[in-house]
């Protein structure tokens, strides 16, 4: 019996552990086709066919649904069995069934099911007793529910196939150390499966070392919750322990309940860069939370996540989530203001999706929602944000992502959008400006950037500021685009002073420095084996 599992990722570098679980866990000879979203659908389907499998999987997140759906409905494959598992087709089975070209849905966790319904496929034996399955018999729908597996120590993990070892220093590889989630957001699908459950923490400890042999460069745990293990400080402890200064790791932290002395312990042990913590917020506002049943002590988490950026050793990536109930557009400013003044690296400004299964989707009359009914099921409006309220924070979203998210500045920009009455209301209009000027919000140069920040401000003393961020992100001469007007008799008085002060070479000064001047303050910045040195001078010495 052929049976090909196939997986459409987001991007090459992401890797499905779904697939591979599938493949652990069969008594069958199981393929694995790889593809992303931005390849040809004509091309997956010819592919497919020319397999002409028995039995062909799907795993359906999403990102993928709309791709695969119509993969679906392109194949010609009349004595394939057609299964789909994942958790865009868990919570709707039914629509999925009803709609499509599909015998089989394998709804939460697929491992043991998968197995089992392969068995009864090869076999012709009954399919009546299988979990976790979903499937039409003369027209009528059979649901056997969703059974959770209890022993995660039972499965057999999806790392170690000797067919992805020369893949691993290219993707992101993934590690759950438990599935569940503690909490029960009414918009996120975790908040539907019924307890959390743990792998044992040698067996995690085992892969760690197994990819970080294979030279894997990022590891993500795929936890909804990582620190709800009772075992997260000995986890850390042993990655520091056994840092390779190549790799760096990924968790999802829920920040209140973060204890602090794993925050001291990781602020004196780990080194820098070690570790990115992962911190969804959602909104400050408590009426909010409490109507999504978000129960967050904010003080506390806002308390940690200033001791996290005081060690100065942990990435920090915070989020957001437009659209919740009864956050108008006064109160996300007021949310995403607050949480920008903590000065995360990263901001991810997120809006609302309407998943299928999740309580917020049900409830989506009590609040007015108008939501996209195709993936990702994204909001455009509610009772309490109106549509042009969401196109206002969609431009605040992209600049976010240009001047703060993507790292093009250092922190002098930083400096002066924490100086503003309102830094969402910077972005704003920065992203009107961008409007206004008939600016494109893609395929820009990092020049552009800066210049067309330059324009928009218009005040010398910030752009100086900025300038010397610039000149101080490249470890090479950059370009300079602005008119830099030094004449030859300051460039050489300028020398004059540094080499007496700090002996730098001639030829290496007036070949490899930019000098920048505002009032009578010169920056000078040397470029050499990759490496920038600055300096300054406040004399005027023209």
């Amino acid at each position: 019996m052929k049976t090909i599992l196939l997986s459409i990722n987001a991007k090459y570098i992401h890797t499905n552990n779904a697939v591979r679980l599938l493949k652990a866990n069969t008594d069958f000879l199981v393929d694995i086709i790889e593809y992303t979203i931005k390849d040809d659908i004509n091309n997956i389907v010819k592919d497919i066919e020319n397999t002409n499998p028995d039995v062909l999987g799907f795993s359906v997140y999403i990102w993928n649904v709309s791709i695969i759906t119509k993969i679906i409905k392109k194949l010609n494959l009349p004595n394939t069995k057609i299964i789909l598992g994942g958790p865009e087709v868990s919570y709707d089975s039914s629509y999925f069934l009803t709609k499509y070209n599909v015998d089989y849905i394998i709804r939460g966790e697929g491992e043991i099911a998968f197995n089992d319904l392969l068995h009864a496929l090869e076999s012709n034996d009954s399919i009546s007793n299988i979990t976790n399955l979903m499937y039409l018999k003369d027209g009528k729908l059979i649901n056997k529910g969703i059974t959770e597996i209890s022993d995660l120590d039972a499965l057999k993990q999806p790392y170690f196939f000797e067919d992805d070892i020369k893949h691993i220093p290219n993707k992101v590889s993934y590690i759950e150390s438990s599935r569940g989630c503690p909490y029960k957001c009414s918009y996120c699908l975790s908040s539907l499966e019924k307890k959390v459950r743990f792998f044992n923490t040698l067996d995690v400890k085992k892969t760690i070392m197994y990819l970080m042999k294979h030279g894997s460069k990022t590891i993500k745990f795929l936890d909804r919750t990582f620190n709800a293990n009772k075992n997260t400080l000995d986890l850390l402890s042993f990655i520091i322990e056994n840092n390779n200064y190549k790799t760096v790791f990924q968790f999802e932290i829920t920040g209140d309940i973060l204890d602090q002395d794993i925050i001291h312990h990781l602020n004196k042990y780990a080194p820098p860069g070690l570790f990115r913590f992962e911190i969804g917020i959602q909104s400050i506002n408590y009426e909010t939370n409490f109507l999504v049943d978000r129960f967050q002590n904010t003080e506390k988490l806002f308390e940690n996540i200033k001791l996290i950026q005081e060690g100065k050793v942990i990435g920090l990536h915070l989020d957001l989530i437009a659209g919740l109930p009864k956050e108008d557009l006064i109160l996300f400013r007021k949310t995403f203001d607050e949480v920008f003044k903590l000065g995360a690296k990263e901001l991810q400004l997120g809006f609302l999706k309407m998943l299928r299964g999740t309580k917020i989707r049900r409830e989506a009359d009590l609040y007015n929602y108008k939501y996209n009914e195709t993936a990702p099921y994204e909001i455009i409006s509610n009772d309490s944000i109106s549509e042009k309220d969401v196109k206002e924070i969609h431009l605040v979203e992209h600049m976010l992502d240009i001047y703060h998210n993507k790292g093009y500045f250092g922190n002098n920009l930083l400096i002066y959008i924490l100086s503003t009455t309102s830094p969402f209301i910077f972005f704003k209009e920065i992203g009107e400006f961008y409007i206004d000027n008939k600016l494109s919000f893609k395929g820009y140069q990092v020049e552009d950037v800066y210049q067309r920040l330059f324009d928009f401000l218009n005040n010398e003393t910030i752009i100086y500021s900025i300038k010397k961020d610039y000149l101080n992100r490249s470890k090479v001469k950059p370009k300079i685009f602005w008119n830099n007007e030094i004449n030859r008799q300051e460039k050489r008085k300028v020398f004059e002073r540094l080499s007496n002060e700090n002996k730098i070479d001639i030829n290496i000064f007036y070949k490899y420095s930019v000098i920048i001047k505002y009032k009578n303050e010169y920056y000078i910045t040397v470029y050499k084996n990759l490496k920038n040195n600055s300096y300054t001078i406040k004399d005027d010495i023209s």
